[in-house]
């Protein structure tokens, strides 16, 4: 197995999109791994826990992600939670239920034909950097064989959805943070340090008027509404992190 799962890392060096890496996993995981529908959830390690912010989804159906969302807007499910209890492979078998699953969610899985459920992850302590692969439609009764599997894939697919979204993600924020001008990337690290209007234009030596004026050309370039946001934006950016708790699905 080590050799195929060498192929498969091979074919996964060029990957630079997210659809590049949707067309890896139908191409070549797909053919060490059977499965019809893929959730891979990508988060960081926090006080809380560990928190999922982008799902990226294989030919899987809405629908289900949205029954999957809590009250604030987050990803969950007993799957998940298991894997992250355990930090092992979970096999599930909607036929086959295991004993604490929670019948609304195995009745969900059953009703979006997402029977045999395979899914492991990486949560890594050091980077605190998470995965989580859910592969779903896998044939035939799941085992140990799976599990193996799984051992070996979800260490390449963290690294490789990892990198695919940090240079999306950052590229993006970059490009934003370039259009500002020369004052308005001051007067956005003035905001980020708590400073009051008052308090920038005087370290600015201009208006009040004048910072509110770039305060809006700022909001609008970095598409935030708020100064709290802005703050939340560019410390961010700065740490190559997410905001908030909302799942993102892509």
């Amino acid at each position: 197995m080590g050799v195929v799962i060498d192929g498969v890392a091979r074919a996964a060096e060029g990957i630079r999109t997210i659809e590049d890496y949707k067309t890896w996993v139908r191409t070549e995981v797909r053919r060490i791994f059977p499965h019809e529908m893929l959730a891979s959830g990508l988060g960081h390690i926090n006080a809380g826990g560990v928190g999922l912010d982008t799902v990226v989804t294989v030919d899987f159906p809405m629908r289900h992600i949205q029954q999957l969302r809590n009250k604030v807007g987050a990803i969950d499910s007993p799957a998940l939670r298991r894997f992250i209890a355990t930090r092992e492979p979970v096999l599930f078998e909607a036929e086959h239920p295991w004993p604490d699953a929670p019948p609304q969610w195995t009745e969900a899985v059953r009703n979006n034909g997402l029977v045999n459920i395979a899914s492991h992850g990486v949560i890594d302590d050091e980077t605190c950097l998470a995965s989580y692969q859910s592969f779903h439609r896998v044939p035939g009764r799941l085992c140990e064989r799976h599990a193996e599997v799984l051992r070996q894939l979800a260490p390449l697919m963290h690294r490789v959805a990892w990198r695919v979204i940090e240079r999306t993600q950052g590229a993006d924020r970059a490009a934003r943070l370039a259009s500002l001008s020369e004052r308005e990337a001051e007067i956005a690290q003035w905001i980020k340090l708590g400073k009051s209007n008052s308090e920038i234009a005087g370290l600015s030596n201009v208006s009040e008027n004048t910072v509110k004026h770039h305060l809006t050309s700022i909001f609008g370039k970095l598409g935030v509404e708020t100064r709290a946001q802005l703050a939340c934006w560019l410390i961010e950016h700065e740490a190559v992190a997410k905001p908030g708790f909302v799942t993102k699905v892509v």
